[in-house]
């Protein structure tokens, strides 16, 4: 969401950008990102994607000025369970919060394998590996 790309200075996305990660159940998120359509239809937030699993998460982006706000917007739509801050391409400031950041990829890697199984997430992982590996 949304449905068309939306015009974004590049370098400030890349100094500032980044999303609030909610993990929850699928039929949570689906609720969830049925009440953020507004926010993001008015430009209060910027975009979302959902990752479609059982259970489930979504990515909320913004900039980290707007941060806060965001994570009240998420609240005010139902938002559960985690919450958790991560940018997108300054990694290093991800590094500056260690517990945040190694939470993040640990509840990814928990919300993965709790869709997938384990033989599942082997796959997947395999598929990235794969990919990458592909456009290099």
């Amino acid at each position: 969401m949304p449905d068309e790309p939306r015009a974004i200075d590049h370098k400030e996305w890349m100094r500032h950008g980044g999303k609030w990660i909610v993990f929850d159940t699928k039929d949570e998120i689906d609720r969830l990102a049925e009440k953020l359509a507004q926010f993001i239809d008015s430009g209060a937030i910027e975009s979302a994607k959902i990752w479609n699993g059982d259970p489930s998460a979504i990515n909320v982006y913004s900039l980290d000025s707007d941060r806060g706000k965001v994570r009240e917007l998420l609240k005010q739509a139902g938002a559960r369970y985690v919450l958790v801050w991560e940018y997108d391409f300054a990694k290093g400031k991800n590094l500056l919060r260690p517990f945040t950041f190694t939470y993040s990829w640990f509840s990814k890697f928990r919300t993965i394998l709790a869709s997938y199984g384990l033989a599942g997430s082997i796959r997947l992982l395999k598929e990235v590996l794969n990919q990458r590996r592909a456009s290099e």
